[in-house]
């Protein structure tokens, strides 16, 4: 509703008005993939509690229990908001008659989705699914090493123009007006 409006405001009657109905389903699009500060909290959260929740599980798994088990174990282990998360998962798992519903049900929250798709593979395929969940737990460590890595990165390029803002002033005042002002004593005139 706001897209017809602001264009009409701007562009006028007829124009305007034909833009923003146009533009209408393209502006809800890219607003509702938009996400809250409160989502990529949550969804940061849950990247940093996912490889060593996925190591518990692992340890679960290769002492014998089953999948619905040690996840339930896991669950109860791991600290909110990734516990209450695997807590519903393994309410589900331990309803459900078919896991493979209940682990594409996860494919669409994006923290959660290397842990649908390792379980869904391992479900598929007949692999060990302590093997599998090892391999993701591996896979997203190395992930974040190298969110972190770019991450640092970003800062060094981001502080070298307030840097260079600061220390430019000193530069010229020390080293460049002696300088000149040294060239303009030796000329006589």
């Amino acid at each position: 509703m706001a897209t017809p409006v602001a264009a009409l405001m701007l562009l006028g009657w007829p124009f305007g008005a034909l833009l923003g109905i146009a533009l209408s389903p393209a502006a809800h699009g890219v607003v509702s993939r938009l996400e809250s500060a409160a989502v990529r909290e949550r969804n940061a959260k849950i990247a940093g509690q996912l490889p060593g929740a996925l190591d518990l599980m692992v340890a679960a798994l290769e002492a014998g229990r089953a999948p619905s088990v040690a996840l339930a174990l896991t669950a109860g282990a791991t600290d909110d908001p990734l516990g209450s998360e695997l807590r519903q998962l393994a309410s589900r798992l331990a309803i459900a008659g078919d896991p493979l519903s209940v682990w594409s049900s996860v494919l669409d929250d994006p923290a959660l989705a290397p842990v649908g798709r390792a379980f869904r593979r391992a479900e598929t395929s007949g692999m060990p699914v302590a093997q599998v969940i090892c391999g993701v737990a591996d896979e997203l460590r190395r992930e974040r090493r190298a969110c972190r890595r770019e991450a640092s990165r970003k800062v060094a390029v981001r502080t070298a123009a307030p840097l260079g803002v600061c220390f430019l002033p000193a530069f010229f005042l020390i080293g460049i007006v002696p300088m000149i002002l040294g060239a303009f004593r030796s000329f006589t005139f």
